[in-house]
C-alpha cells in the first residue's frame, strides 16, 4: 500500500471513529441525560388517565318516588396523541356530530390546561354515531367513545321548573360565588344544573369522579388497564314536593288554560299554582304552565325561546301580577289593626263612592248595603275596602303589605330566581314616574290594583301567614340530602322569618270573614258543599286595554281545613276570567279534593 492510500485509510478511520464518538455521546445524551423527559414523553403516549363521570345524585318526591335518575350513554371525546389534533378529524367530527368546527375548537382551548385528558364534545350520541366512528377509527386517531351517567327526567315534563335541567353552558358569575363559598370548583364544559334543583344544589348533586389509567395504541383507543379510582356518587334530594298532588296541579293548570284557548281567549296562555304547608313552609306543590321537557331541551330551545307564553320562565317564583281582591286581608288587617274600623264597625255600599274628585265602582255596580268587615271579606265588596285604603292611608298600607312578605323574595333558596314583586307606595310611583301620590290611588291599592304585584309564591305564603296567625316560614322544597352510603347530610327544619305583631282578635276576625267566602252569599259559594271547611278568598284583577274587553287575571287562594290548616294554597290563571266567572275557584277545588282524597263524580 502506498503512502497516500494508507493516508486516506487513516483518515477514513478517523472519520468512522469521530462519528461512532459522536453517535454515542447522542446516545448518551437521550438515554442518560435526557432520559426522564422521553420516558415521560413515551409514558404519556403510551398511558392515558380517562375520568370516570360519577353518577349525579337523583331526585325523589316526599314518598320516595324517583322524579330524576341517571341512565347509561355514549359520549364522543377527542384526545391529544401527542402531536396535537387533527383537522381531517375535526372537520369529519363536525359534520358527523352536527357541530360548528370553531364549537369543537373552543372546548379544546377551554382544556388546553388539561391537556392529554379527553375533550368530550358531545354527550348521548347515538349507536349510529358510535358505529360510524368505530368503522374509521383507523382513519381519524385520538377519537373515543365513552360510557357516561346521563340525566334522565323520568316523567319527562313533570315538575320540570322545580328540577332544572343540565347543559354546558356558562352559569352566572354570582352562581359561581355562590358555588365557591360552598367549597365547589366548577370546570367549564362540563355537564352542569342550568336552572332548578339541579343549578342550585349542584356542589351535592355533583359528586366526584374517578378515574383509570389505560395503556392506548396508535389511534389512542385503550387496549390495557392499570389502575382505577372508583367515583363517588353525588347526594340524593328527597323533596317536599307530593307527587300525586302535583300531578292533579299540573293537569288542573293545564286542562284550564287548554280550555280558555280554544274557547277563542287569545290572551289566556299561562297560570301558576302553589300549595303550602301552612305549619312549616314545606311546599307540596309547585307548578305553573306552559313548561319544558329537560330530557329534550337542548334540540327544543330554539322552539321554546320562541314561545310567546314563555315556557322558559318559572311564573311561581320568576315572574309578579296584579292580584286583586286577594289581596283585601292586607287592607283588612291595616284597618284593624290601626283602629280605623272594628270587627262591628259598618260601612255602607251604594255600588259607587266619590272621594278626591274620583268615582269608585264596586265590581259590576252591586249595591251591598250595609256591611261589617266579616260580610265585606265575604262579599269581596269594593267600596268597603276603598274606605278602609282612605282611613289608613297609602303609607300604612304599604307597610302592612311588607309585613305579610310582599316587595321582597319570601326567602325560598332551594331553587334560584325569585322575584320581590312590587308594593304601591308613594315611593315606587316617585321613583318610576318622578309624581307624588294622590289620596285617590289609594282606593285602588286598598282592593289590589295600582301598582301592587305579587308573585304566586308570594301570594300562597301571605295565605299561609292568614291561616297560622301571623307566621312568616321560610318556603322550602327539599326535605333531606341522604350520600351515596344511605347516611343523612341534612334534614330541613322550620324556619320562622318573620311574625307579625298584630292583636289575636285581629287575625280570628279576618280568618271567620274568609271561612264565610266558601259559603252562600260569597263570591267562592261554589265550595259551599266541600266536605271540609275551607276559608278562601276570591280574586280578579282587571286588565287595562285600548278596547277594555281583555279578560281580566282570575284568582282564588284558600286553606283548610279551617279549624287546624294543613295547607294554605294560591291559584293564578292569566287572563282566566270569562262568561263563566272565575277559573281560578275550579282548580283550587280539585286540589282540595286530591289532598283530602275526596271522592270525585
Amino acid at each position: 500500500m502506498d503512502k497516500k492510500m494508507l493516508q486516506r485509510t487513516r483518515i477514513f478511520i478517523y472519520l468512522v471513529i469521530v462519528i461512532f464518538i459522536v453517535l454515542l455521546l447522542r446516545l448518551a445524551f437521550l438515554q442518560v441525560y435526557r432520559y426522564e423527559y422521553y420516558w415521560a414523553r413515551a409514558e404519556k403516549n403510551r398511558l392515558r388517565i380517562l375520568p370516570i363521570t360519577a353518577p349525579r345524585g337523583e331526585i325523589f318526591a316526599r314518598d320516595g318516588e324517583q322524579l330524576v335518575t341517571n341512565r347509561p350513554g355514549f359520549t364522543v371525546s377527542l384526545v391529544d396523541l401527542g402531536q396535537g389534533y387533527n383537522e381531517n378529524t375535526i372537520t369529519y367530527l363536525s359534520r358527523l356530530l352536527a357541530m360548528d368546527e370553531a364549537e369543537i375548537w373552543q372546548k379544546i382551548d377551554s382544556q388546553f390546561y388539561r391537556r392529554y385528558l379527553p375533550v368530550r364534545l358531545k354527550t348521548d350520541v347515538s349507536m349510529e354515531t358510535v358505529s360510524k366512528i368505530a368503522e374509521r377509527r383507523l382513519e381519524y386517531p385520538g377519537v373515543l367513545i365513552e360510557v357516561q351517567p346521563i340525566r334522565n327526567y323520568v316523567h319527562g315534563k313533570f315538575l320540570a321548573h322545580v328540577l332544572g335541567y343540565m347543559g354546558e353552558g356558562v352559569v352566572p358569575p354570582w352562581v359561581e360565588e355562590h358555588w365557591e363559598e360552598t367549597g365547589y370548583e366548577y370546570q367549564q364544559g362540563e355537564p352542569v344544573g342550568q336552572a332548578g334543583l339541579e343549578l342550585a344544589w349542584e356542589p351535592l348533586l355533583r359528586g366526584e369522579d374517578g378515574g383509570i389509567q389505560v395503556e392506548v395504541n396508535s389511534t389512542g383507543q385503550a387496549i390495557g388497564e392499570f389502575e382505577r379510582v372508583e367515583p363517588k356518587p353525588g347526594h340524593d334530594l328527597y323533596l317536599t314536593i307530593d307527587a300525586s298532588l302535583q300531578l292533579v296541579v299540573e293537569e288542573a293548570l293545564n286542562e284550564t288554560v287548554e280550555d280558555l284557548m280554544a274557547g277563542n281567549n287569545r290572551y289566556a296562555g299561562e297560570a301558576a299554582a302553589v300549595v303550602l304547608d301552612p305549619r312549616c313552609g314545606a311546599i307540596l306543590a309547585m307548578a305553573d304552565t306552559p313548561v319544558y321537557n329537560p330530557n329534550t331541551f337542548s334540540e327544543d330551545f330554539p322552539i321554546l325561546e320562541q314561545d310567546p307564553h314563555r315556557p322558559l320562565v318559572n311564573k311561581v317564583i320568576e315572574e309578579h301580577y296584579p292580584v286583586g281582591s286577594t289581596f283585601k286581608m292586607v287592607t283588612a288587617m291595616a284597618a284593624l289593626q290601626e283602629g280605623a274600623i272594628t270587627k262591628e264597625g259598618r260601612v255602607f255600599c251604594g255600588g259607587t263612592i266619590t272621594r278626591y274628585n274620583a268615582t269608585k265602582s264596586c265590581f259590576r255596580g252591586t249595591v251591598h248595603g250595609s256591611l261589617n268587615i266579616l260580610q265585606a271579606l265575604q262579599r269581596s265588596c269594593n267600596i268597603f275596602f276603598y274606605e278602609m285604603g282612605l282611613r289608613v292611608g297609602v303609607d300604612t298600607l304599604a307597610h302592612y303589605c311588607r309585613e305579610f312578605g310582599f316587595g321582597s323574595p319570601v326567602g325560598l333558596t332551594d331553587i334560584f330566581g325569585e322575584k320581590k314583586g312590587i308594593v304601591a307606595s308613594r315611593e315606587f310611583k316617585r321613583n318610576l314616574y318622578q309624581e307624588a301620590w294622590y289620596p285617590a290611588e289609594t282606593m285602588d291599592a286598598a282592593i289590589g290594583q295600582s301598582f301592587h304585584s305579587i308573585t304566586p309564591l308570594q301570594l300562597a305564603n301571605y295565605t299561609a301567614m292568614v291561616a297560622n296567625g301571623g307566621i312568616h316560614y321560610r318556603p322550602y322544597l327539599v326535605e333531606k340530602v341522604v350520600d351515596c352510603e344511605g347516611n343523612l347530610v341534612m334534614v330541613a327544619e322550620p324556619e320562622v322569618l318573620h311574625k307579625m305583631e298584630v292583636e289575636q282578635a285581629h287575625w280570628e276576625t279576618i280568618q271567620q270573614g274568609m271561612s264565610l267566602v266558601t259559603t252562600p252569599g260569597g263570591t267562592g259559594a261554589r265550595m259551599a258543599d266541600f266536605p271540609v271547611k275551607v276559608a278562601a278568598k276570591t280574586g280578579t284583577a282587571q286588565v287595562v286595554g285600548r278596547d277594555g274587553s281583555i279578560p281580566a287575571h282570575s284568582l282564588f287562594v284558600a286553606y283548610a281545613p279551617f279549624e287546624e290548616p294543613e295547607i294554605a294554597l294560591a291559584v293564578f290563571i292569566k287572563h282566566g276570567e270569562d262568561w263563566r266567572g272565575s277559573t281560578s275557584l275550579p282548580v283550587a277545588r280539585k286540589i282540595l279534593e286530591a289532598y283530602f282524597q275526596i271522592p270525585t263524580d
